[in-house]
């Protein structure tokens, strides 16, 4: 029998196995389809895109999701590979170092994996014994365009708004609270129920040791 967690990462698959995402490095199942969801849970994804094409590829999928009517696909955390390098190499927050390693990829894993490596707590989560440098990944970035400001003025507007219209009036108080944030490389929800998870996780992990 086909478990909620299977159903739900096998139609994320058939839904992006149907569009070209060809200014996508990575695209990933994150969030609580990578552990046990429960059956009315979206399906986060985490989008890391070529440098200067994270808000043409955010529009595309956001079309695709409309013409599919996939209305449980979230756009959870979406980011561009000049974003992605420092982020990793820097990563500190302990409940993303962990969900970084439970992340279900479904494109790109090879490129997800060497930027993991980036993070000495991702290593270490992964129970590597040493510290693996990073490979040299030489890549030409495209460069910034009309199409790619124009597509991040109207959809981060979009999401924007969206966003404080559906935190407004959901009637899950406190966990169902959320903000965006977002800029020309980024874009993510900082919600109520992951700050909550976040403060949990480190007071579990500072007991632990």
């Amino acid at each position: 029998m086909e478990t909620a967690r299977d159903r739900k990462i096998r139609e994320a698959r058939e839904f992006f196995s149907r569009i070209n995402t060809r200014n996508s490095l990575f695209i990933g199942i994150s969030g609580s389809v990578s552990y046990e969801p429960r059956e009315d849970d979206d399906i986060d994804i985490f989008l890391i895109a070529k440098t200067n094409r994270l808000w043409t590829s955010i529009l595309e999928i956001l079309l695709f999701r409309r013409i599919y009517r996939f209305n449980d696909l979230c756009l959870s955390l979406c980011m561009d590979d000049a974003y992605a390098v420092p982020y990793f190499t820097n990563l500190k927050d302990g409940l993303a170092v962990r969900d970084s390693t439970k992340v279900i990829p479904i494109s790109g894993e090879p490129y997800f994996n060497t930027l993991i490596r980036r993070s000495s707590l991702i290593l270490k989560r992964l129970n590597e014994k040493e510290q693996k440098a990073a490979e040299n990944r030489s890549m030409k970035n495209p460069l910034f365009s009309p199409v790619e400001l124009l597509s991040f003025v109207f959809v981060a507007t979009w999401i924007n708004i969206r966003a404080i219209v559906v935190s407004k009036f959901n009637p899950k108080r406190g966990e169902g609270m959320f903000n965006t944030i977002f800029s020309l490389h980024s874009c993510y929800f900082d919600t109520e129920k992951y700050k909550v998870l976040n403060e949990r996780y480190l007071k579990s992990e500072a007991y632990t040791e």
